[in-house]
């Protein structure tokens, strides 16, 4: 690493040129925001490589003090908070190399790159907080290396770029929820529980930041401007309350500050913003917050074909879907599997096969909220309803139907050809398919999402309803449970905020659930069975626990009878706590040494999220059939 001597002094020099900048274009009014936004970044830019200079300068000592390399590694991650939203929106190749997961993992959709090995600030914070720090020098030395050659590429890159104000605003509104979904429970910040207090510097940056890039608000959105600064004071005065190495209030937080601090930015977009306008992304930005009802745009996550007769492709779906004339002895449904009183689930440990008395591999998982996810089934091997529906019905251990049959049985029935016309009005799916069959399922598994629940209703502000047990049950999830680290709010399930692209695959090593032998860990390869790498065996998709009131037995293959279980499992460390060998395991090995109280309070908190409203209506009736007087006594939600 070539930065000593002479390089080094001009580093120096260059870094308080860069605060000089940085503090004297504040001044500047008539400056474009493009042009101010650079000099921001460029400032903060020059700081982090001091920071991370300084951090290499402890490490390189042959005797460096650990403590020295820990608070030079502190102040550089502080720092990045200051960029860091920036970074990821418009440099996202140095970002994801720069900030990494300490997991080895692969991009999302790629079945054939080799995994990424973590490196960045996450590994370098797992390197020094080991007790054996100073036998990894040369390894930490290596790190912080790439770390300040990442870092060094940032102001070339912008000098070439544009950043429109809509984006600068839109980086900021990632980055709260990156910040507050993940940080702030030290998803990144594991060993050293710094968490709360880069939350803290991520607000001021923000703050920062605006002040800089408009230092005379127009009286358009002058109080716009000044109510969001209020509201960040506010919401860090409670953080900077928090004692060090101490969890905070998370549910007053979110409900008290957090919300505030979101619907200002937003309303402060809108007033500043000229030409603003919003892409479809995951989030919803025209909503208060990402805890509010709306908050999500459900078509981004799995496509979808536009229908302009949708609610009655729904409606339409809905009765396929309750309906077993889709299987091969009329006696199957989809919900046979997936039953409305069960959060659509079917309360087996593995499902019913379509031979009576044969059982399936794996549990059927809740649909409620199915569509806020990117990927379907247990081992994440479907991309759509559409693909995930036709899989179940032409398998034969499911529904065993030749699925190009489907089509030519429905036909035969008037009631559905006139419903299918009705439904997919204008489009050229009039005709009965496989393809409508499909289409129409698909619409009305996107139209079951439950957020609305009790925890909804209290952390959004809007009715606050959960009791005392029901909140530090939350905040245990947030903090000594750890449950956050996979479970990303608000969806419950494992998809990455804030762009909600990533899937999280998770290996806990889960006992098997065959009867006659002693527990072991179960054999079901998982995630590899689809992507054959050593790093998905005995994966599975996070799933959500929205409704996990509802859905028991627990785990793929339903090896746990209740909720108490599940969180003794986890609390004692998964697989490798209770003694098997689990390479590659995601969940901690040590015991969380929650007590009593703490689960029961944990398993209030659960509770909460339960929300089937308006969901589970089963169709009053089924299409005739003229012309098979016997297929009209199939019963709805199917036989069996």
């Amino acid at each position: 690493m070539k930065i000593f001597g002479f390089t080094g002094v001009f580093l120096i020099i260059a870094v308080f040129a860069g605060i000089f900048i940085f503090s004297s274009f504040r001044i500047k009014s008539d400056e474009d925001v493009s042009a101010h936004f650079k000099d921001y970044f460029s400032g903060h830019t020059n700081i982090l490589m001091a920071n991370v200079l300084k951090l290499y300068e402890v490490v390189e000592k042959k005797d460096f003090k650990v403590d020295s390399a820990k608070y030079w590694l502190v102040e550089a991650r502080k720092e990045y908070k200051a960029i860091e939203g920036f970074v990821i929106h418009f440099l996202p190749g140095d970002a994801r190399m720069l900030n990494r997961a300490i997991v080895a993992e692969l991009e999302e959709d790629d079945e054939v790159s080799s995994y990424m090995i973590p490196h960045g600030f996450q590994y370098l914070e797992i390197l020094l907080y080991s007790d054996s720090a100073k036998y990894f020098r040369k390894k930490i030395k290596d790190e912080v290396d790439e770390v300040y050659k990442i870092v060094g590429r940032f102001n070339e890159s912008i000098s070439y770029m544009d950043f429109p104000e809509r984006e600068i605003f839109e980086s900021m509104q990632n980055q709260m929820i990156r910040q507050f979904m993940l940080g702030f429970a030290n998803f990144e910040t594991a060993e050293s529980r710094r968490g709360v207090q880069e939350s803290v510097a991520s607000l001021d940056f923000m703050m920062e930041a605006l002040k800089f890039l408009y230092p005379n608000p127009t009286e358009k959105n002058e109080q716009s401007f000044k109510d969001l600064f209020a509201a960040i004071n506010r919401a860090n005065e409670y953080l900077k309350k928090v004692k060090a190495g101490s969890e905070p209030d998370y549910l007053q937080f979110y409900s008290q500050y957090y919300v505030q601090v979101s619907e200002q930015l937003g309303r402060t977009r809108d007033l500043t913003v000229e030409n603003n306008f919003y892409n479809t992304t995951a989030i919803n930005y025209q909503i208060r917050s990402v805890f509010d009802p709306g908050a999500f745009n459900t078509f981004f996550f799995l496509p979808a074909k536009q229908l302009t007769s949708r609610n009655e492709a729904i409606e339409l779906g809905r009765t396929l879907f309750f309906d077993p004339a889709l299987s091969a002895n009329n006696l199957r449904a989809c919900a046979s599997c997936h039953q409305p009183g069960k959060a659509f689930t079917d309360g087996l440990p593995q499902s019913q096969a379509f031979e009576p008395g044969k059982k399936l591999k794996r549990n059927a998982p809740t649909i409620i909220n199915a569509v806020l996810q990117r990927k379907l089934f247990h081992d994440g091997r479907a991309f759509t309803f559409e693909d995930q529906a036709g899989q179940v019905m032409s398998n034969p251990l499911e529904m065993h139907n030749d699925f190009s049959q489907v089509a030519v049985k429905l036909r035969t029935s008037p009631e559905y050809v006139t419903w299918f016309r009705k439904a997919f009005l204008g489009s050229e799916d009039t005709l009965i398919s496989s393809r409508s069959v499909l289409t129409a399922i698909a619409e009305y598994e996107r139209s079951l999402i439950g957020m609305n629940s009790k925890f909804d209703k209290t952390i959004s502000g809007r009715d606050p309803q959960m009791n005392a047990d029901e909140k530090e049950g939350f905040n245990i999830f947030m903090g000594k449970g750890n449950c956050a680290s996979c479970h990303f709010l608000p969806l419950f399930n494992g998809l990455m905020p804030p762009e909600y692209i990533e899937t999280e695959w998770e290996i806990l090593g889960v006992p098997s659930a065959k009867t006659g032998v002693r527990r072991e860990l179960d054999d079901d390869a998982g995630r590899m069975a689809i992507i054959n790498v050593p790093i998905f065996n005995h994966a599975f998709k996070t799933p959500t626990l929205r409704n996990v009131e509802l859905t028991a037995p627990y785990m793929h293959n339903g090896v746990f009878n209740t909720l108490e279980e599940v969180i003794e499992f986890y609390d004692i460390g998964g697989g490798e706590g209770l003694g098997y060998k689990v390479p590659f395991q995601t969940l901690g090995s040590d015991s969380l040494h929650l007590n009593q109280t703490e689960k029961f309070q944990l398993i209030a908190f659960l509770k909460t999220l339960t929300d089937t409203i308006d969901l589970t209506l089963k169709p009053g009736r089924l299409p005739k059939f003229p012309n098979n007087p016997m297929l009209d006594q199939r019963p709805i939600g199917g036989d069996y």
